[in-house]
C-alpha cells in the first residue's frame, strides 16, 4: 500500500511539469552547458534544440559531438538547424574524432550533402576502419556531386561501400553522366545486386531505343539474376519497339525463360505481341504454352480464340487443353461470342459440342436459333448437349419449339428436362391461402416449450411474411435458454415445415408458382396430341407443376385404357402434394391394398390427411381407417406416428 502511494504522490509531482511551457532556446543552451545538468535533462535538450535550435545553439551542440553519450542527439540536433555554421562544426568534427563518433559526423554530413566536405570524406575512404570508409562511401553518394564522384570511382574495388555511393550519384545525376556512371559500374568487380541496379540504370538512361541491344543481352544471359532484370525492365520501359523486340527474342529462349517473358508481354498489354504468342501457343513447351493463352487471354487477342478453340478439343497435353477451354469461357467481348456460335457451324461433332458447351457457360442468348436446330438432330450427343443448354437459356418464344422438339428426338428425357426448367423460369408467384397447422416456441424437441399457433395465424392473416422469432414475438418460455420455432402449415394444401432459431427473421412461404395460361395451354395442347414414352413425359411436366386443372388430366389419365400412362398417372397421384387427391389416393387403396400402386397411395394418404382442413376428428377417423387398410408392418408404424403428433 505504501508503495503504490508513493507512486501516486511521484504522477501528482509530474502533472505540472507535463503542462509546463516548451523552453527558451537560451535555458536548453543553459542546460547543456550546465554541469550540474543530468544525461537525461541534456538529451531532452537536444531533442527540443532539433526544433527551435538557431546558430546559437550550434557551438554547445558540436561540443557534445565528442561525448559517447551524447553525440547521437548532438547530431540529430545539428541535422536539423539551417545555418552554415552547422557545416562547419562537422567539418571540424571529420578531423579530430574516430571510431565510432567519427563515424556518426561522416553520417550527418551526408545528410546535410555539404559539398565542401568531399575532399575530407575522400581521405576517409581510404580509413582502415571499414565503418568509417562505408560511412564516407555513402555520404558522398548522398553529396553526389561531380567532385564527389571522382574518389568514389577511384575506391571502387578497394572500399565495399563504394559501389554503393557511386550507384546513389548515378541515380541523382543528368542522363548522360548517369550512363557513364552505371557503364563504370557494370564493368567493377561489385556486389551483385549493385550491379543488377546498375544494368538497369544504364539500360534506362539509354533509354528504349538506344537500350534495347543492353536489354536483349540480359535476356539472353544463362545469369538467373540479370535474366530477371531484363524482366524488371521490361515493364519499366515504353513502347511498341520493345514489345517487339520481346516477342522477336521468345522463340530463342529456353522454356523456362519463355514462361517470364510471356507473362511481361501479357503485362505489358500491347497487341504487337499476339502473333508471338499465338505461334507459341502452337508450338511450344507446354508450360509455355500455358502461359502464353494467359497472356493472349488478358491482352484480349481475339485473332487467337480459333487457335484455343481447335486445342480444347485436340488430344494435346491435358494442362494446354485445359487452359484452352477456360480462355474460351472467360474471354470477354462479342467477338469471342462470335466466335463460339460460329462452332456451332462446324462440321466436326467436337467443335460443335465445344460450341454447345461454351455458349451455355457463357449464356449467350444469341445462340438460341442455332441450339434449336442442332436439338432437333437425330444425333444423339448433339440434341442431349442443346436441350441442356436450352434449358438454361430459352423462354416463352422457344417453348413451342422444344414442343416440337420432344416426340421426335432420340433423347426424350434430355427435352424432358428441358421442357421442365423453361416452365419453372416462367411460372409466377400467385398468393394462396395459408392455413397454419402447428407452431411452437421454446427448447425444442423435449424441453420447455410454448405452442404459438394463433398467435403465427394472426400474424400471418395481418399481411405478415416474415417473423422476428424472439421473446417479444411469443414471449419467454424458457428464460436463460436458447429457444428455436417450428411450425408446420399448408399453402393451397400443400404441406410446408419451417423451424429456425431465436433471434432469426423468418421469410413465410405465402403463395405458389402458376404458369401463364399461353405456356399452360401450350403444354396441355401438346399433351393432347402426343402419344406413348412423350405422353409420358409431358403428364410427368403436368404433374410437376400442379394445380386444378392439371390434377384434372392426370385423373383422366389415371381412368385410361392405355396400361402404361394409366400406371404413370396413378403414380403422380400418389406424388401429389395437396390434399385435393385423398379421395383419389382412397380409390386407389381400396381397388387392391397390396399391390405396389396401393401401399404407394397409402403412404401418400398418411402425409396428407393432417394437411387438410377438417377437424382433428375427422382426421383421427381417416387415419383409423388407413390402419385398417394397412397390410405391412411399415405403413402401420407410420399411421401410429402421425396420429400421436395430432393434437
Amino acid at each position: 500500500m505504501k508503495t503504490i502511494t508513493h507512486l501516486l504522490f511521484a504522477c501528482c509531482l509530474s502533472l505540472p511539469l507535463l503542462a509546463a511551457e516548451p523552453q527558451s532556446e537560451a535555458a536548453l543552451i543553459k542546460v547543456l552547458t550546465d554541469g550540474a545538468s543530468t544525461h537525461h535533462q541534456k538529451n531532452d535538450a537536444c531533442i527540443e534544440l532539433g526544433r527551435v535550435g538557431t546558430q546559437a545553439a550550434v557551438a554547445p551542440l558540436a561540443a557534445l559531438l565528442a561525448d559517447d553519450k551524447l553525440a547521437h542527439m548532438a547530431r540529430y540536433a545539428l541535422e536539423t538547424i539551417p545555418h552554415p555554421s552547422v557545416d562547419e562544426a562537422l567539418r571540424a568534427a571529420l578531423g579530430r574524432l574516430q571510431g565510432r563518433l567519427l563515424t556518426g559526423v561522416i553520417q550527418s554530413v551526408g545528410v546535410r550533402r555539404d559539398a565542401q566536405a568531399v575532399p575530407a570524406l575522400a581521405k576517409h575512404l581510404g580509413a582502415t576502419d571499414p565503418e568509417v570508409a562505408a560511412a564516407a562511401a555513402v555520404a558522398l553518394g548522398r553529396i553526389g556531386t561531380p567532385t564527389a564522384r571522382e574518389p568514389l570511382v577511384g575506391a571502387l574495388g578497394r572500399v565495399p561501400a563504394a559501389a554503393e555511393g557511386l550507384l546513389a550519384c548515378a541515380e541523382a545525376a543528368v542522363p548522360t553522366d548517369a550512363c557513364a556512371l552505371y557503364d563504370r559500374l557494370r564493368a567493377a568487380q561489385v556486389p551483385s545486386h549493385v550491379k543488377m541496379a546498375a544494368v538497369r540504370g544504364a539500360i534506362l538512361s539509354r533509354g528504349a531505343e538506344a537500350g534495347l541491344p543492353l536489354l536483349l543481352e540480359q535476356l539472353r544471359s544463362d545469369d538467373p539474376a540479370m535474366f530477371s532484370v531484363a524482366l524488371r525492365v521490361g515493364q519499366e520501359l515504353v513502347g511498341t519497339g520493345v514489345t517487339q523486340a520481346f516477342a522477336t527474342e521468345l522463340p530463342r529462349l529456353p522454356a523456362v525463360k519463355q514462361v517470364g517473358v510471356v507473362a511481361l508481354l501479357g503485362e505489358r498489354g500491347d497487341g504487337a505481341a499476339a502473333p508471338a504468342l499465338i505461334a507459341l501457343v502452337e508450338r511450344g513447351e507446354p508450360v509455355a504454352r500455358v502461359a502464353a493463352i494467359a497472356a493472349l487471354e488478358r491482352l484480349g487477342c481475339a485473332a487467337a480464340l480459333p487457335v484455343f478453340a481447335r486445342l480444347a478439343v485436340s488430344k494435346e497435353d491435358e494442362q494446354v487443353v485445359k487452359a484452352a477451354q477456360a480462355a474460351l469461357v472467360s474471354f470477354s467481348g462479342q467477338e469471342a461470342d462470335a466466335m463460339i456460335v460460329s462452332l456451332l457451324d462446324k462440321p466436326d461433332n467436337a467443335l460443335r459440342l465445344l460450341g454447345i458447351d461454351l455458349a451455355g457457360r457463357r449464356r449467350i442468348v444469341s445462340a438460341v436459333p442455332r441450339l434449336l436446330d442442332l436439338a432437333a438432330s437425330q444425333d444423339a450427343q448433339l440434341a442431349a448437349a442443346s436441350l441442356k443448354v436450352l434449358g438454361e437459356l430459352a423462354g416463352e418464344g422457344e417453348l413451342n419449339a422444344l414442343l416440337t422438339i420432344l416426340p421426335k428426338t432420340p433423347v426424350l428425357e434430355a427435352a424432358e428436362r428441358a421442357v421442365s426448367a423453361v416452365c419453372q423460369r416462367l411460372s409466377v408467384l400467385k398468393p394462396g391461402t395459408v392455413a397454419v397447422i402447428k407452431a411452437v416456441y421454446g427448447v425444442l424437441p423435449d424441453g420447455p416449450q410454448k405452442e404459438v399457433t394463433a398467435k403465427v395465424a394472426e400474424m400471418i392473416k395481418d399481411g405478415k411474411t416474415m417473423l422476428e422469432i424472439n421473446n417479444g414475438s411469443f414471449g419467454d418460455s424458457a428464460p436463460g435458454k436458447v429457444k428455436q420455432f417450428e411450425m408446420t402449415y399448408t399453402i393451397n394444401g400443400v404441406p410446408r415445415k419451417a423451424k429456425t432459431g431465436e433471434g432469426a427473421t423468418l421469410r413465410i412461404d405465402v403463395g405458389a408458382a402458376a404458369l401463364p395460361p399461353p405456356v399452360f395451354k401450350a403444354l396441355t395442347d401438346a399433351y393432347a396430341q402426343a402419344n406413348g414414352a412423350p405422353k409420358l413425359a409431358l403428364l410427368r411436366i403436368l404433374s410437376n407443376i400442379g394445380g386444378a386443372e392439371s390434377l384434372a388430366l392426370v385423373r383422366q389419365a389415371a381412368a385410361s385404357a392405355d396400361p402404361t400412362l394409366k400406371e404413370a398417372a396413378q403414380r403422380a397421384l400418389c406424388d401429389w402434394q395437396s390434399p385435393d387427391v385423398v379421395p383419389d389416393l382412397e380409390a386407389l387403396i381400396t381397388a387392391d391394398k397390396a399391390s405396389r400402386i396401393g401401399i404407394l397411395a397409402l403412404r401418400a394418404y398418411v402425409k396428407l390427411v393432417p394437411a387438410q382442413q377438417v377437424s382433428v376428428e375427422q382426421k383421427r377417423a381417416a387415419l383409423t381407417r388407413a390402419l385398417e387398410w394397412a397390410t405391412r408392418d411399415e405403413e402401420r408404424a407410420l399411421i401410429q406416428a402421425t396420429l400421436k403428433e395430432l393434437k
